[in-house]
């Protein structure tokens, strides 16, 4: 495969630079065909691009916005808000106000392929949607709007005959994971300095950082028409997931080395508890623990067999 990755090159345009995943990804391309855009200036970024447009997409100067216009290639968009003390309003202007001031500058004509790396997330924020459920914490938030801009995005590449592939990763790890601010992260942390892990019998999926990369340099490497020959649809979906899926305490044992497993009953209920003492003294910010953080660590995300998943191919790539 990597040889292939080598017989094809397009114009990349890469938003989020300088996320997480943009981070990792930015050196995987030729830099002489590599544009990156995030409103966090990196000089790592900048270094390993022809062109690095520091602003935020909804702040674009006219010749940044004449620039998008003129481009021509492939646009693999990663430019996503996501943390715990986000409200709704930040939500709508980082996920969905964002993704529609870069979709209304490109030249769709111009387009090659459009890679959305989405989120598992967005298929829970089309079911809170369809079930009219209770809209109230920062993570439902995220969902919905995770899903609102795969929306606009789909909507417009179907307007436009845009090729569109959409890769929905649930919580990325890889070696640095523990220094970041991810849920993945904060567990590695908490059980790489503790060596203990309580026992939650709850299934997770998770994302290697490997495999998403691997699957957005395929088909960012791959021919248009090549496309169109393994599949007509203009629209492709895939889940990006670890096999087997693992119970949170199967991940502390096998990815990060926990030694000891401890049974404590009504571990929910506790944290519950110890979640409410957190809110009343307003330490929040200090101490990463929420009622909505505990509902989240007991849902399962098995997402193999969830009606709302069965739009979206889970294959190897």
């Amino acid at each position: 495969m990597a040889d292939h990755y080598k017989t094809y090159q397009t114009n990349i345009l890469m938003t989020g630079a300088s996320g997480y995943v943009g981070r990792a990804l930015v050196t995987k391309f030729d830099k002489k065909s590599l544009h990156t855009i995030d409103r966090v200036y990196g000089d790592y970024i900048s270094q390993n691009s022809i062109k690095f447009i520091c602003n935020d997409l909804n702040n674009l100067s006219s010749y940044e916005k004449d620039f998008l216009n003129g481009y021509m290639g492939t646009v693999i968009h990663l430019a996503a808000a996501r943390s715990d003390d986000y409200d709704k309003e930040k939500y709508i202007h980082d996920n969905i106000e964002a993704t529609k001031a870069l979709l209304n500058e490109l030249t769709p004509d111009r387009i090659k392929m459009f890679i959305h790396v989405g989120s598992v997330a967005a298929i829970d924020g089309e079911i809170l949607e369809k079930n009219g459920s209770d809209i109230v914490s920062s993570d439902d938030w995220y969902r919905i709007s995770k899903y609102q801009q795969q929306k606009l995005i789909e909507s417009w590449a179907k307007r436009n005959n845009v090729l569109l592939i959409i890769l929905a990763p649930s919580a990325i790890h890889d070696t640095n994971a523990k220094t970041h601010m991810t849920n993945i992260g904060r567990l590695e942390k908490f059980v790489t300095f503790l060596k203990i892990v309580p026992e939650i019998n709850v299934l997770k999926s998770l994302t290697s950082m490997a495999s998403l990369l691997e699957a957005i340099r395929y088909f960012a490497s791959t021919r248009m028409e090549d496309m169109h020959h393994k599949k007509r649809d203009m629209i492709q979906r895939y889940l990006v997931l670890d096999k087997p899926i693992m119970t949170i305490t199967e991940i502390c044992k096998e990815k990060f080395n926990a030694r000891f497993v401890i049974k404590i009953p009504k571990l929910k209920t506790l944290l519950f508890f110890l979640a409410t003492i957190v809110e009343v003294l307003h330490l929040a910010r200090k101490v990463p623990l929420s009622k909505d953080r505990v509902i989240k660590l007991f849902k399962s995300t098995d997402y193999n067999n969830i009606s709302g998943y069965k739009d979206w191919s889970n294959e190897k790539i």
